[in-house]
């Protein structure tokens, strides 16, 4: 009787357990705008998502990531701008348009290293759509220039030479993915970052089977805490954005592409 008793028991705790587990990873998804009319004093943008739960959507310069904190993973519909958003923005506002649930503006861009965040909240089961619209007035222009020396084309496209005359040093903890569709997925801990004054850059992670994975490559364009790279390694080629938070102090890195070639890595700290 106490050996069927203590068996009870036993299951019971494993099933609570298992039900007690966490069985959703945090998922951050980025989205290109859709730039449409001219630049000028003012600024708009209008992002739309779906959400199931609860989710961060970060908007800086033409590029949106989308964190789901917790429920369903949430989709991106449309991010349509007529101007990237610019890093230190005037006359800054949030509001948001359409949903059931509610949305609040975390952070605006002029305190935020010119980044925007907006908290997602959905009270119910199921996807629900939610539209926001961030505008603005002055500072025109991509705000991508900086030191860089970097501006963009009407069309997107960056031109200008990349002026680099620096070095970041970086190792840390941190964990992501490596989710390449060609081949098995990995995943990803401790990470090493190499910019040197040639602009020549290199990173490499430590991966779960205690291997390495390294990317080597040239930077391409920078802002003061914004880098990115075309990099290449492991029989794969792509974009490469580093975000930084200070001099050189790494936070995230993403890089991905898609077609026959596609592949994802995500990493932060």
């Amino acid at each position: 009787m106490m050996k069927s008793t203590n068996k009870t028991l036993w299951t019971a705790l494993a099933g609570g357990l298992i039900l007690g587990a966490p069985v959703f990873a945090q998922r951050v998804d980025t989205f290109r705008a859709q730039i449409r009319g001219g630049g000028g004093d003012r600024g708009k943008c209008t992002i739309e998502v779906d959400v199931d739960g609860v989710a961060e959507v970060e908007i800086r310069g033409d590029e949106g990531r989308m964190r789901t904190l917790s429920g369903n993973p949430s989709v991106w519909r449309r991010m349509q701008c007529n101007q990237p958003l610019p890093l230190n923005p005037g006359e800054f506002h949030f509001s948001g348009v359409d949903g059931r649930g509610n949305q609040i503006l975390l952070r605006d861009p002029a305190s935020n290293r010119g980044t925007a965040v907006v908290r997602i909240e959905d009270p119910q089961s199921g996807r629900e759509g939610y539209t926001f619209d961030i505008e603005w007035r002055g500072a025109g222009g991509s705000g991508f220039r900086g030191d860089g020396g970097v501006d963009r084309d009407r069309d997107g496209a960056y031109r200008g030479d990349v002026r680099w005359n620096d070095e970041i040093r970086f190792r840390g903890r941190g964990d992501g993915y490596f989710k390449d569709y060609r081949g098995p997925d990995d995943t990803l801990y401790d990470c090493e970052v190499s910019v040197d004054r040639r602009g020549e850059v290199s990173v490499t992670f430590q991966t779960a089977r205690r291997s390495r994975l390294t990317f080597n490559g040239r930077l391409e364009r920078f802002d003061r805490d914004f880098v990115v790279a075309d990099m290449s390694g492991m029989g794969i080629r792509g974009s490469m954005e580093i975000r930084l938070n200070g001099h050189d102090r790494v936070n995230d890195i993403s890089m991905s592409a898609a077609g026959r070639e596609r592949f994802e890595l995500r990493w932060h700290r």
